[in-house]
């Protein structure tokens, strides 16, 4: 008895010690390294599951396979970030095999498709995702992206407001965050706001596209204040602030996003042209 208790204790240990360095690499890019990370704690998670229903303890053998199905799904996503499509998307099925009602892994699916360039079937699985969770600005961001991809702009513009005017329900939606520029905020202490940056920048993208540039600057200004480590609005802010000739606060945002990015070519090509204007 205390054999398998110390089996169970260490495959815990060690599942809940991959799945973090799993969530830490894919944060910071490193998707070969979160890729393993997740497949062992998922492996390990599935184990003690199978052990826990042999013996005939179904609540908590379901508990760790919610954890293993939780970690397989970013597998998934590590799978995606690394452009290995065809397994990913195998990944996201099997996951809705099983939870048929699931719209993260709804959303999931519409990611991998978008990226196949199948986006009438990233639309319609997004359509699905919304059936389960219609208030999610998450999966209207996503929806909103396909349609700027496919050239949809007044309906991507029309999605994007959507999402914007919804107020986030989960947790995971809102963010604590701390402005540091005087092109974006004045107010320096910390606030909570929903998580809506990646909206933001993307209704940016379809106001460019417009020729709205003032419109599209104001949109990565307020991505930039929910996140204001949100390396494309940094970029793409700067340029637009280099076209309006506020060479000073775009010098900001390229510096910034160097810190971000050490070797982004296009911020230290912004950086260095804002040295010179300023120094005219």
């Amino acid at each position: 008895m205390a054999k398998m208790a110390n089996k169970f204790k260490e495959l815990d240990r060690t599942a809940e010690e991959k799945y973090k360095k799993g969530r830490i690499s894919f944060k910071v890019g490193r998707f070969e390294d979160a890729l393993a990370a997740y497949g062992e704690a998922a492996d390990a998670w599935k184990e003690m599951a199978d052990l826990l229903f042999e013996k005939g303890k179904e609540t908590r053998g379901t508990e760790f396979l919610e954890k293993a199905m939780e970690a397989k799904s970013c597998y998934g996503m590590a799978l995606f970030k690394l452009e290995r499509y065809v397994e990913a998307l195998e990944i996201v099925d099997a996951a809705l095999e099983l939870k048929p009602e699931n719209p993260t892994e709804w959303s999931n699916r519409g990611f991998v498709l978008s990226a196949m360039g199948r986006n009438e079937e990233a639309l319609e699985t997004f359509e699905k995702a919304l059936e389960f969770d219609p208030k999610s600005p998450k999966i209207l961001t996503n929806k909103g992206i396909v349609y700027f991809r496919m050239g949809f702009l007044k309906k991507a513009l029309e999605t994007f407001d959507r999402a914007l005017a919804t107020e986030p329900r989960k947790a995971s939606d809102w963010a604590c965050k701390i402005p540091r520029f005087s092109f974006f905020s004045r107010n320096k202490a910390p606030v909570m706001k929903p998580d809506n940056a990646e909206t933001w920048y993307w209704k940016g993208n379809v106001l460019l596209e417009l020729g709205e540039k003032e419109k599209a600057l104001n949109a990565f200004k307020m991505a930039l204040e929910s996140d204001p480590d949100h390396l494309n609005s940094l970029l793409s802010g700067g340029d637009l602030l280099c076209e309006f000739a506020e060479y000073g606060e775009a010098f900001k945002c390229y510096i910034r996003a160097l810190k971000l990015s050490p070797e982004n070519e296009a911020a230290e090509k912004g950086k260095e042209l804002c040295e010179v204007k300023i120094n005219e």
